[in-house]
């Protein structure tokens, strides 16, 4: 591995050359983009909107499913077009090598908007759920979403480098570069981001040989950078770190249902069940590809419908993922174990790794590129025109309904309370 030192250097040289005025684009943490990806970062306020609008002991379920569909104007592709988290989850990604290990595992190619919209509707596994499950599962579910799109952009990166498209600012290098942006985010820190998640289960998996996956994962975004980028492009080095970004990912997310199977087995709360349930599902497939058995145990030990987990369910998953973790490139000293574990010292399977994880050499940021003042996109009456724009047809199609069966009901005044009934 890089030494941690080196990498913790080239952030504070960026930081100075920032607070020397240099004129660049902004820093995502330790990693310095060479393309405009601002609009890419506030995906995360819609993130954080979403969020909002759960709140509370009653969540306003049709505000939130209004920004799931249409967008809170946050993330602009420009003032008239904007990005959208159910975009990310209908984006059909078969052929890339990350998607498809979930539509091997049996994933629907559109399986985050079906158990989005589910959670939002409650419906299906969701019909009945308590507040708190549904709430909870849908905030995490929205990051791990995030999480899964970044996958595409360096999956584009890829292919873009392939018949080289390389500049700096556009081809390989931008996708790169939103994947980043993707995973980030627009606030200090990468919080609300799946890379503030990251951080959060690094500091409750610590321990001789540990792996931290926020700091790896920053320097394997960089050498990608760096290898997709014309001057120094290598397509070998480029997918390999794309891999090893992909199970830094895993390992996160492998962490947090560990986690909250414990929690769960040890004294049950449906919010850290549903925490589990949503963060397992951004590596689901992922670990099927791998492990089928051992990814099935976890998904049915955290399968949101359950109203409890049995005792020894822990014990059970733990083994399935430890067999597991060599085939993904990981082994359980990299894992390390919860650090408020009570249930892993009554487990029969023990870790008797005692090498540290081999990951390819990570890089330092890249070299600030000289940017003009960049300016925030405002598409807030784009996504409340979509809005208005599908509310009409749905009044449409609801009056004509009417008509035909010969009722004389009037709609022509359908109201936005009515609106919300379709959509919920």
């Amino acid at each position: 591995m890089a030494c941690r030192s080196a990498r913790f250097l080239a952030l504070a040289l960026l930081l100075a050359m920032r607070c020397l005025g240099a004129s660049a684009y902004p820093a995502l943490g330790g990693y310095m983009p060479v393309s405009n990806v601002l609009e890419h970062t506030e995906i995360i306020k819609d993130v954080i909107a979403f969020g909002k609008a759960l709140a509370g002991e009653s969540p306003d379920y049709a505000a939130a499913k209004k920004i799931y569909v249409f967008g809170a104007g946050n993330s602009c592709k420009s003032p008239s077009s904007v990005r959208t988290l159910q975009g990310f989850a209908r984006a059909d990604l078969t052929g890339e090598s990350f998607a498809d290990k979930f539509i091997a595992g049996g994933f629907p190619a559109k399986f985050w908007d079906t158990v989005i919209l589910a959670a939002l509707d409650g419906t299906k596994d969701f019909a009945g759920a308590m507040r708190t499950k549904r709430v909870t599962s849908l905030k995490k579910l929205v990051v791990g979403l995030c999480n899964f799109y970044a996958s595409h952009e360096l999956e584009a990166a890829i292919q873009k480098l392939k018949i080289g498209d390389s500049a700096d600012g556009s081809g390989s290098t931008l996708a790169w570069d939103e994947g980043m942006a993707f995973y980030y985010g627009s606030e200090p820190d990468g919080t609300e981001a799946a890379f503030g998640e990251a951080a959060e289960y690094d500091a409750d998996f610590q321990g001789n040989g540990s792996l931290a996956v926020s700091i790896e994962i920053v320097s394997q975004f960089n050498a990608g950078l760096h290898f997709v980028r014309n001057s120094t492009a290598n397509l070998t080095n480029a997918i390999g770190a794309r891999d090893t970004i992909y199970k830094l990912w895993a390992l996160t997310y492998i962490r947090a249902a560990l986690k909250y199977v414990e929690l769960s087995e040890t004294s049950y709360d449906g919010k850290v069940h549903a925490e589990g349930f949503a963060w397992y599902m951004a590596i689901d497939g992922f670990v099927a590809s791998y492990h089928a058995s051992a990814a099935k145990a976890m998904r049915d030990a955290l399968n949101i419908s359950k109203p409890s987990v049995s005792s020894g369910t822990f014990c059970a998953v733990r083994d399935q993922i430890l067999q597991a973790l060599p085939a993904m490139g990981l082994d359980c000293k990299a894992l390390v174990t919860y650090k408020n574990s009570t249930l892993t010292a009554t487990c029969p399977s023990v870790c008797n790794v005692s090498t540290s994880l081999h990951l390819p050499a990570g890089r330092s940021p890249a070299a600030e590129m000289s940017a003009s003042a960049l300016s925030n996109l405002d598409c807030r009456v784009a996504a409340d025109t979509a809005a208005a724009e599908a509310a009409a047809k749905e009044t449409t199609a609801l009056s004509a309904a009417v008509s035909f069966s010969g009722a004389s009901m009037p709609l022509m005044a359908f109201s936005l309370a009515a609106w919300a009934t379709v959509w919920i």
